[in-house]
C-alpha cells in the first residue's frame, strides 16, 4: 500500500486494525468481510459494477498495485461462502495477512459512498474536481465520527483515512454510477467480524 496516498500509512493501519479486531485476537483468527444483498429483482449491470468496485480497490490496495493484480492468474479476491435466504457473500482473510487490511477499507469505501451520484466525474474543471474531493472528504470525517469503530480514533487518522477513502472513491468515478445505485437498492448490510479458526 506504499504507493497510495496517506501518511504514515503502518501506524494509520494498525490503528484501524485495532479498531475492529481485539488485541488478544489469535493470530490464526480471520477477518470476515460480510456483505448481504436483497435476493430478487437484481440488475447484472448494477452488481457487476458494485463486485467490480470492491476487487479493483483490493487490487488497488495489493503491493505491486491494480495493473499487476489484473494481470496475474492467482491471488484474486474471492468469496469464500455464499449464504442462502438474501445473499451474504462473506471474504475472509488470515488476521495476519496484510490483506486483512483490504477488507477493512473496502468496508470503509463501500460504507462511505457518496450518497448521491454526484462525483469528480461530473465535475467540469479542476476547480469544480477539488471543491467535490473536499466536500466528499469531509462528509466521510463527519460519518466516521459516528461510527462506533472508528469514533475513537484520533482526528488526525481520521484524516488520513477519509483521505484514503476519497482517493479510492476518485480513482473509480468511472464505476461509482452504477455501484453507488446498487447499494441504494440491493445493498441490505455491510460489516466485518472476527472468527476464530475453530468457527470456520
Amino acid at each position: 500500500m506504499k504507493n497510495l496516498p496517506i501518511k504514515t500509512p503502518d501506524s494509520a493501519l494498525k490503528d484501524l486494525r485495532a479498531a475492529f479486531i481485539p488485541p488478544d485476537t489469535p493470530a490464526d483468527s480471520f477477518v470476515e468481510l460480510s456483505i448481504r444483498i436483497a435476493d430478487e429483482d437484481l440488475t447484472i449491470r448494477d452488481l457487476s459494477a458494485f463486485l467490480d468496485l470492491i476487487d479493483r480497490i483490493y487490487g488497488r490496495l495489493s503491493e505491486k498495485g491494480l495493473p499487476s493484480y489484473a494481470r496475474r492468474e492467482y491471488g484474486h479476491l474471492k468469496i469464500s461462502k455464499l449464504q442462502k435466504g438474501s445473499w451474504e457473500l462473506l471474504l475472509q482473510e488470515v488476521i495476519t495477512s496484510g490483506y486483512s487490511y483490504s477488507l477493512l477499507i473496502i468496508l470503509l469505501a463501500v460504507k462511505y459512498l457518496p450518497p448521491a451520484i454526484q462525483s469528480i466525474a461530473t465535475a467540469y474543471n479542476q476547480v469544480e474536481q477539488g471543491r467535490l474531493a473536499r466536500a466528499n472528504r469531509k462528509r466521510i470525517r463527519a460519518e466516521m465520527e459516528n461510527d462506533e469503530h472508528l469514533s475513537s480514533l484520533s482526528k488526525e487518522r481520521r484524516n488520513q483515512l477519509s483521505e484514503l477513502i476519497e482517493y479510492l472513491h476518485e480513482k473509480e468515478k468511472e464505476r461509482l454510477h452504477r455501484a453507488i445505485r446498487f447499494t441504494k437498492k440491493r445493498l441490505l448490510s455491510i460489516n466485518v467480524r472476527v472468527k476464530r479458526k475453530d468457527e470456520q
